[in-house]
């Protein structure tokens, strides 16, 4: 494919889907969606690791919508170039903790999805070297 023999065309790839990923679920979540709200009745030995996450998640509907927007934001941050990174290394944040939930409580194939989701947040964050430089600079290591 010649579309991706150009660096910068394949990182707007990266970008535009990570965007429309996490714009999906943070919007989900923002509608109340994805998490069990109201009342319900749970137990270890009876329910799996995804009931239990969306349990725990939709135990108050407010941290719900905050996770979502907690994807939502950083997502149209990748839509713009100037903010990119910042937007990058947040979603990197939220899709680790992600990845590890899903492996945690072992999550089907999805969890393969969120990890692969997380290495491309990581080849963003990476890509933009000179911010990832600045951002981790100590001035005072200099004087």
């Amino acid at each position: 494919m010649i579309w991706f023999h150009s660096p910068s065309r394949a990182i707007l790839a990266v970008r535009l889907l990570l965007s429309a990923v996490f714009l999906f679920y943070g919007s989900v979540k923002l509608l109340g969606g994805q998490y069990h709200y109201g009342d319900w009745t749970i137990s270890k030995s009876t329910a799996d690791g995804t009931s239990l996450v969306w349990a725990f998640y939709g135990y108050s509907p407010f941290y719900g919508r905050v996770t979502g927007l907690f994807e939502f934001l950083p997502a149209v941050m990748l839509l713009f170039r100037r903010t990119t990174f910042l937007g990058a290394a947040a979603l990197f944040a939220v899709s680790l903790n992600i990845t590890l939930m899903d492996f945690a409580f072992h999550y089907p194939f999805v969890k393969y999805l969120a990890a692969t989701y997380t290495v491309l947040c990581a080849v963003l964050v990476l890509h933009d070297k000179p911010k990832l430089t600045a951002a981790l600079h100590d001035p005072a290591a200099d004087a």
